[in-house]
């Protein structure tokens, strides 16, 4: 007689077919990059709920308020799901960011991460439609320039400010002008660090403009920089104070111009060398591709060829255009170990 709580046989039932496909699939990575995925919404989402606040600051614990706010059955998985992927770790009824759960909600690594899950999510939860035209990017789809503006602005304050304001300083600029200039993040860290500069911020996006200008007066710089609209692309419908401006930067937007053509990047560099003559530096900031899969490289040329912007180009490539204007380059600025990685080139007009 077999009793009741006798534990009963486990039958395992395979065969080579189901062991050939398995292995294809164990063997394909694919099961990582699913993680990886899941990851990457996973922490995004701890960033944009209390929840990371409460794990670097208390508190901790579920029974004092850490997933207040939070549904509590989908609240309790969740961080289970994140001790299991190494990101918390768990000791008694608390949670804690582990090492790696640090690294990964850093300020840069979170900007570099919202960049593509925030601004860019649902350009590529779309390439499908994109490549079929069953959809149209500018139309059905757009990236998200309020997560974007805020992200690039938070890795170039961090990354890339300080060659901006060194390569100013070097030429002996006093009042900088910034083209395309986003939410102001840029400008007004230049003017924090460097008391003697003032500057003039140019942006077509009023929202853009507006909130500049709030972060200037919350900055405490109000009365050193000021923010206009207008056209990046079009220089002769500038304000008059950006014609006051020694110094001139325009960061990571050159290159979208080539979508009308390479000509017309050297139209364009022509135009402000010809509009702002007593410039000291025109100092143009680009994203620099390697094609490759170091860094991120292929997730950043993937993105401009889904958003039909212009394609980012190597040094290399830009040497050929500034070539072909009137403009000279006199030096070339890098930042290695910064992203995105970005070539800083130092222009100035032809001696005569």
């Amino acid at each position: 007689m077999t009793r009741a709580n006798a534990t009963p046989p486990i039958v395992e039932l395979q065969d080579a077919e189901q062991r050939r496909e398995w292995q294809k699939f164990t063997l394909s990575d694919l099961p990582e990059m699913i993680s990886a995925m899941h990851v990457c919404q996973s922490v995004h989402a701890l960033s944009v709920t209390p929840l990371l606040e409460r794990l670097r600051n208390g508190p901790r614990h579920p029974a004092n308020g850490l997933l207040d706010g939070i549904h509590p059955d989908t609240g309790a998985g969740f961080l289970h799901y994140l001790v299991n992927r190494g990101i918390l770790q768990r000791e008694g009824e608390e949670y804690f960011l582990t090492q790696l759960g640090e690294c990964l909600t850093t300020d840069v690594s979170l900007a570099r991460l919202g960049v593509y899950v925030e601004a860019y999510g649902g350009v590529t939860s779309r390439i499908g439609d994109l490549l079929t035209g069953e959809a149209v990017y500018g139309k059905d789809v757009v990236r998200d320039g309020g997560p974007l503006g805020a992200h690039c602005a938070t890795l170039f304050s961090f990354f890339h400010t300080p060659v901006v304001l060194q390569a100013m300083q070097g030429r002996k600029v006093k009042r900088m002008l910034d083209v395309g200039c986003g939410g102001g993040q840029l400008i007004v860290d230049a003017c924090l660090r460097d008391p003697s500069l003032t500057g003039v911020g140019i942006d077509i996006d009023p929202d853009a403009i507006a909130w500049a200008k709030d972060l200037a007066e919350r900055s405490g710089v109000a009365d050193r920089v000021e923010f206009v609209v207008g056209d990046a692309f079009a220089p002769k419908t500038w304000p008059a104070v950006c014609t006051e401006a020694d110094g001139l930067c325009m960061m990571s937007a050159l290159h979208e111009h080539f979508r009308h053509g390479e000509q017309a990047v050297v139209d364009l560099l022509d135009e402000m060398a010809t509009m702002l003559p007593q410039l000291k530096i025109m100092l143009v900031g680009e994203p620099e591709l390697r094609f490759d899969g170091r860094e991120n490289d292929d997730d950043f040329f993937l993105i401009h060829v889904l958003s039909g912007q212009g394609i980012p180009r190597d040094r290399t490539a830009w040497f050929d255009v500034f070539a072909k204007s009137l403009l000279q380059c006199r030096q070339v600025f890098t930042r290695p170990g910064a992203g995105p990685r970005i070539c800083f080139y130092d222009l100035a007009a032809r001696p005569s």
